[in-house]
């Protein structure tokens, strides 16, 4: 059963992480960091120049941590505080629904922290790591 949930979990994270990527690319490569700044401070956000290289260095950096499975609780924090950012500052105003809703960054946000804490076998911190933490879960008996 662990082979199953393992996969799953990396599965979980190689989805989140790409979108995260593809965020931050976006944000540092394809729109440049001055100009998302820019947008933020249009949209009274507080210390868009910081807040611009935040976001964007969480969603690239962070969506790699992700899919490698390394530091996976402080990218899983990182992430989801950039989430409620998002959520908090630009997307609560319209709603649950998208396309300006705030349920795809709630998403994100969420499944980051749950992958964070909850990311499986198949990641770096588990063979940096996982031999060393608690003993692995025993199999319920059927007696």
């Amino acid at each position: 059963m662990h082979v199953v949930r393992d996969f799953f979990a990396f599965i979980g994270r190689l989805g989140i992480g790409i979108i995260l990527i593809a965020h931050g690319w976006q944000k540092m490569v394809d729109y440049g960091i001055g100009a998302v700044a820019d947008g933020f401070a249009q949209m009274n956000i507080p210390l868009p120049q910081v807040s611009a290289w935040f976001a964007a260095l969480v969603e690239l950096v962070g969506g790699a941590l992700l899919i490698l499975g390394f530091l996976l609780p402080l990218a899983g924090i990182l992430i989801a505080i950039n989430m409620a950012g998002a959520v908090l500052f630009v997307h609560l105003p319209h709603g649950l629904f998208s396309p300006e809703g705030f349920e795809l960054p709630l998403a994100i946000g969420v499944a980051a922290l749950a992958l964070g804490f909850n990311g499986g076998r198949w990641s770096v911190d588990h063979g940096l790591f996982g031999r060393r933490s608690a003993p692995a879960e025993s199999e319920p008996s059927t007696t």
